[in-house]
């Protein structure tokens, strides 16, 4: 990145140098995206954060932002990244509602978004606002990657403790 100049005071960096990188969260309602996010923001800590338990009827109706601070990110991360570090100050998670009456939230979440989680669950496949996400991400042009949730319903799966 090449410096800018900006009436910052903070002189060697460049403007957006150091802001977090927007990680939204998208998909159907009730495929899990709140609970992936659950578990983003139980990294590093003891204990289960749950923010689908607090939420009427378990339906996620607003945005909500979670932030995971770079050491954290270095430390969970040490074994895949080889001795690199992340030179951001961490990754800024926005969770969407999936429900149909919520399309501008949705909107809003992917079109801000610098990468994408699209969360589909694994029984269900594509569904309207899967596709509605999809399609918005493909307008903005953001990167994402899909999340195939609830693995687990699949018949024969076996869960192995500390396997990725």
């Amino acid at each position: 990145m090449s410096e800018i100049d900006d009436d910052s005071g903070e002189e060697g960096h460049a403007r957006g140098e150091n802001r977090q990188p927007i990680v939204s969260v998208l998909g159907h309602v009730d495929h899990g995206k709140t609970s992936v996010l659950d578990l983003v923001r139980s990294i590093g800590s003891e204990r289960q954060a749950s923010v689908m338990d607090r939420e009427a009827g378990g339906i996620t109706q607003h945005i909500g932002a979670t932030e995971v601070p770079a050491d954290v990110l270095n430390d969970t991360c040490k074994a895949m990244l080889g001795g690199k570090e992340f030179k951001s100050p961490g990754l800024l998670f926005i969770d969407t509602p999936g429900h149909h009456s919520f399309v501008s939230l949705r909107n809003r979440g992917g079109s801000v978004a610098d990468i994408a989680i699209l969360v589909v669950d694994i029984m269900e496949g594509l569904q309207p606002q899967t596709i509605e996400s999809l399609n918005t991400l493909k307008e903005t042009k953001t990167p994402f990657v899909i999340a195939a949730n609830k693995v687990d319903r699949i018949h024969g799966w076996r869960c192995e403790s500390g396997r990725s």
